[in-house]
């Protein structure tokens, strides 16, 4: 587990500072990981493969072997 630790310099910091940047930052990685893995289950949808695969012209043999 990562640790940090907030500090400010030159002025007095609330009791509760470092539980509420710390909670921010928790939210931020929630966020962060819902929305890479939003954008991963789409790259892996079937639409998006078959338009990848028409795109790059890409065939196949019967049993899935990549062809040409």
């Amino acid at each position: 587990m990562t640790a940090f630790q907030v500090r400010r310099d030159g002025a007095q910091m609330t009791a509760d500072a470092e539980d509420i940047v710390l909670e921010a930052l928790r939210d931020l990685a929630r966020w962060l990981h819902a929305r890479l893995e939003a954008e991963y289950e789409y790259l892996q949808s079937d639409g998006v493969v078959d338009e990848s695969i028409s795109a790059n012209g890409y065939t196949f043999t019967g049993s899935g072997e990549r062809f040409g």
